[in-house]
């Protein structure tokens, strides 16, 4: 009996870092965006700065702040250079996140899940990215979490399934992801405890003139967007 109490507990713990209190502002077929209060984070002296919300800023402005944005991916057979998002999902992607921050309440957070089927082909699976977005008085800041992470076809087709994803942290999360940086960045990594958190980036808006998309360059070990 008090094995399966343990073991209870254990599931318990081992769990909790994939759930937090937080409710669905709006979703589709292939995105969800949940409201998150600042209150419910771990470490949450790191949003001591007041928030800026709700906030008005155009589609094609978020289009062009974000969807620069190259990660690099190491694993065991090799490695992956992209750009974040896929064009055709960042042109939606940047629309929702319109309407949510216009939408989203003084002390919230975004939590974003998109998935993108990157080849779609027949035996390709969707692909699925995280992050959590807010602005403060230093400008728009994204924190990633998942980057390209595989959905199987059996998750993709359930949004129960493909919704639920792990906590992102405000401390550091290394794992086989990592931005590539830029050699003029528009953005600046958050700084904790003399430490940059290279998955936490702020973007200024106090001129967005500076943001445009560049032209897509591509390597060998990166499928061209069609």
């Amino acid at each position: 009996m008090k094995y399966i109490f343990l073991t209870l507990i254990s599931i318990q713990f081992g769990c909790s870092s994939f759930y937090q209190t937080k409710t669905l502002a709006y979703s589709t077929r292939t995105s969800a965006f949940y409201r998150i209060d600042k209150n419910e984070f771990a470490n949450r002296e790191l949003l001591d700065a007041a928030f800026k919300h709700p906030y008005k800023i155009e589609s094609s402005k978020i289009e062009e702040i974000i969807g620069n944005l190259r990660f690099r991916k190491t694993t065991r057979i090799g490695e992956l250079r992209d750009y974040i998002f896929h064009q055709q999902e960042l042109s939606t992607l940047s629309k929702d996140l319109n309407q949510v921050l216009e939408n989203i309440k003084p002390k919230e957070v975004i939590e974003t899940i998109s998935m993108y089927d990157h080849s779609q082909s027949v035996i390709s699976n969707y692909k699925r990215t995280t992050f959590l977005m807010w602005i403060d008085d230093a400008g728009l800041n994204i924190l990633f979490g998942q980057i390209q992470s595989e959905v199987t076809k059996d998750i993709s087709r359930n949004f129960l399934d493909w919704s639920q994803t792990p906590r992102i942290l405000l401390q550091t999360q290394p794992d086989e992801n990592d931005i590539e940086e830029e050699k003029e960045p528009s953005y600046v990594f958050k700084k904790i405890n003399g430490f940059y958190n290279k998955k936490w980036l702020i973007f200024s808006l106090k001129d967005l003139t500076r943001y445009k998309l560049k032209e897509r360059r591509f390597t060998s070990s990166s499928k061209k967007d069609e």
